[in-house]
């Protein structure tokens, strides 16, 4: 078919094509622009059959690009610059959710808010607290308000509790969990949701019984704590087993926390902790 000329009229690109794209929608190839190529000069336009049959065998109408054109050095740059931060985007995305949220980079920055960092250690991607005297607790360095935290929790003994909107050791939100003992099959352990102030408890909820589905009888679950303004509900492998409002602390430090239990010295591991 004839070829004709036309321009962009958006950046006045000089557009070599054949009679039967007249009428159909382009982009142009220097600006991108979309288009719509005018019928040939001195004729009318294209009737709708033709451009049908253009459209079905595009192959023997191809527009094409023509040679000199080069993409100008600041369009470019331009490209550049936004492939860089997309790259960067994805590298920052990938740290936070593949590294800050980590366990080993938690233990790596967190540090004590009560007792001593010697108390606890980290081995195959496990935070390990020991306690024979008061309650220890690793805290987060920055202050955080709505957000959700979980951790698998392994108690051996004592008690293991995560903690949210710490304001220091004595003020703040802990949900607590009490391990049933394997000689008695029918206690599956306990779950408090506790409020410090000035160290004295209140309980905000509780539950006990068969919470998880462990087979070592309620020593190990997965806990997860959900923040949202004054509501707080806390989850056992998946399921919705405490909630309250309370709207003492807004915001704070999180933590992971072991206390002892009469005779008992504290013992307990966290794997899997993350939040966001």
């Amino acid at each position: 078919m004839a070829e004709f000329k036309f321009s962009c009229p958006q950046c006045g690109q000089k557009i070599r094509g054949d009679v039967g794209y007249a009428g159909l929608p382009i982009n142009c190839p220097a600006c991108q622009q979309p288009i719509v190529v005018p019928p040939p000069p001195s004729q009318s336009p294209i009737p709708p059959a033709t451009r049908a049959a253009a459209v079905k065998s595009p192959e023997r109408f191809k527009l094409p690009v023509l040679k000199r054109f080069k993409l100008p050095p600041r369009r470019i740059l331009l490209i550049a610059g936004v492939s860089a931060a997309a790259l960067a985007a994805v590298i920052i995305t990938t740290i936070y959710l593949g590294f800050w949220n980590s366990t080993r980079t938690i233990w790596n920055g967190w540090t004590p808010l009560s007792g001593d960092k010697k108390q606890w250690s980290f081995s195959h991607g496990k935070i390990n607290g020991h306690s024979t005297t008061a309650e220890i607790m690793l805290a987060s360095p920055g202050k955080y308000s709505d957000v959700t935290f979980s951790a698998t929790v392994e108690n051996i003994s004592g008690q293991a509790a995560i903690a949210i909107r710490m304001q220091d050791r004595n003020n703040g939100y802990l949900v607590v969990f009490a391990a049933g003992r394997a000689r008695n099959p029918g206690n599956g352990g306990s779950i408090v949701l506790e409020k410090m102030t000035s160290g004295n408890g209140a309980i905000l909820a509780t539950t006990r019984g068969n919470l998880t589905s462990a087979s070592s009888i309620g020593q190990t679950a997965k806990i997860r704590v959900i923040a949202r303004g004054t509501l707080m509900e806390v989850l056992v492998d998946g399921k919705k087993v405490l909630q309250a409002r309370d709207s003492t602390f807004t915001a704070g430090r999180m933590g992971i926390a072991i206390s002892r239990n009469a005779n008992l010295p504290g013992d307990a591991t966290f794997s899997k902790v993350s939040f966001r």
